[in-house]
């Protein structure tokens, strides 16, 4: 086999291995059911939280 047959043989096969489906598996209904509960535990986390504490008050740092 010659080398330019070579490589139009070789190129579409590599063309194709690069291109597959390289995403991660699906979790599980288990793993799905843990994500949800964290997430979920996380938002009422934020929900409990104060905001930033009221600065207007406070001195400024700009000379005048």
């Amino acid at each position: 086999m010659s080398r330019g047959m070579k490589v139009v043989t070789l190129a579409p096969l590599l063309l194709l291995l690069a291109c597959r489906d390289q995403q991660p598996p699906a979790p599980s209904r288990e793993q799905s059911e843990q994500l949800n509960e964290a997430e979920d535990m996380l938002n009422s986390e934020a929900q409990n939280e104060e905001g930033p504490a009221d600065r207007s008050a406070s001195p400024s740092n700009q000379s005048n």
